[in-house]
């Protein structure tokens, strides 16, 4: 299937379909910048098909890291700032749009001792990194916001002290620098966490896996991604994902299985893989706090429209400052297929109020350059009349075969 135009025709029917979802990018992220500080080879299998995977690897070639592609995966086989080679000009780094790709990369390039010029793309150029760049500074590192976005030069000092981290907005500032940190004698402590502490906590296990030895990964199924099928299932079929066979604790969107079985859905982990069926006995609206799994909102908001009655998503605000303003763009979808919503911004609280019926009209959708709202477009187009979605490349960034997954069914 071509997407050459960036557009594509969704048609409203059911879907039932024996599929495989990528790998996490959160974790290989995590993951191929520790193995790139690590000074032992790493193996990291199972890679996603994620643009965010691909600039990281991208950006650690131009710095002189040797990537060997094995298997289904890669080989690290040395290690930064080890690799660095000395440069008296400034060096340009193009890490794309990704928040885990450019966030993870300033503090370890802070590491060395070029100057480089970071150069990301799109909204990344607009979100929150002032926190960051205060504790590079503190360690030493010389760092300038310019018409460029960000040129910085290293080496940040060595440290014994605990250095805390604002992870009032995002847990990414404290993950970045645990990560390029995690073999110095500093401590980070993430202060004022309100969000994905799950994710603070998959790091946290990582890089304890590290200093422990070892020395071959496998990237886990990604449940973000696998929240828009499961959603496309649970409301108009079956769907049996045959690449997953555990629930990662660690990734907290693995939370939606839950959600679906108190909304009354039938999941179940079988030895083919995670198995769901849509029900149809009366689903329960819900009352949920979206603080540790702000990436399954606009799924969740999704399932809450389908369903008969008053759902509650709490803590939301975090959605303004991502690829896109995701809770100004989960209400424009429900605007535009009539579903009543309300947020309260005081309380930080989006209400839904969901209706099972659907709607039978043709709609065109021309989302934001944003994977997760144009997922959920399409989700929405198919669970109703169908139409046209457009900018349909973007999924690239997470899930670059969702489109050929959402429609080769059984």
């Amino acid at each position: 299937m071509s997407l050459k135009n960036s557009q594509f025709s969704v048609e409203a029917r059911e879907f039932k379909a024996n599929i495989r979802v990528p790998s996490s990018k959160s974790y290989a992220n995590r993951a191929i910048i520790l193995a790139a500080l690590c000074k032992d080879e790493v193996s990291i299998r199972n890679l996603p098909l994620s643009h965010d995977v691909t600039n990281l690897l991208n950006v650690l070639r131009v710095v002189g890291l040797r990537i060997v592609e094995v298997d289904d995966g890669i080989c690290i086989e040395n290690s930064f700032p080890e690799c660095e080679s000395s440069s008296n000009e400034i060096i340009k780094v193009f890490p794309g749009d990704g928040g885990t790709t450019t966030r993870f990369l300033i503090p370890f390039l802070a590491l060395g001792k070029n100057t480089y010029q970071i150069e990301p793309e799109g909204r990344m150029r607009e979100r929150p990194i002032a926190d960051l760049l205060e504790s590079l500074v503190d360690l030493g590192a010389s760092v300038n916001q310019c018409d460029s976005w960000l040129t910085l030069k290293g080496p940040i000092k060595e440290s014994s002290k605990r250095l805390n981290a604002d992870a009032s907005k995002t847990t990414q500032h404290a993950t970045a620098l645990a990560l390029s940190l995690a073999f110095h004698n500093v401590v980070v402590s993430p202060v004022d966490m309100k969000y994905s502490k799950s994710y603070w906590e998959m790091t946290m296990s990582l890089i304890d896996c590290f200093k422990k030895g070892q020395r071959d990964f496998v990237v886990p199924v990604d449940f973000s991604s696998m929240s828009y099928v499961l959603a496309l299932g649970a409301d108009r079929g079956e769907v049996l994902v045959e690449n997953c066979t555990l629930i990662d604790d660690h990734q907290s969107d693995s939370v939606f299985i839950e959600v679906l079985k108190e909304m009354g859905f039938s999941v179940s982990l079988t030895a083919k893989g995670l198995h769901l069926v849509s029900s149809k006995e009366i689903i329960k609206p819900i009352d949920f706090d979206c603080s540790n799994c702000p990436d399954l909102v606009p799924t969740l908001a999704f399932m809450c429209s389908r369903i008969d009655g008053e759902s509650k998503l709490r803590n939301l605000s975090v959605l303004k400052y991502k690829e896109s303003d995701r809770l100004l763009e989960i209400q424009k979808l429900l605007d535009l297929y009539l579903i009543d919503n309300t947020y309260d911004e005081q309380e930080d609280f989006l209400i839904i109020y969901g209706k099972s019926s659907r709607e039978s009209s043709r709609k065109e959708i021309f989302p934001p350059d944003d994977h997760r709202i144009v997922m959920v477009s399409y989700l929405f187009l198919r669970a109703h009349g169908g139409g046209v979605l457009h900018s349909t490349s973007s999924v690239s960034k997470s899930f670059g075969n969702f489109f050929e997954v959402v429609t080769n069914e059984e």
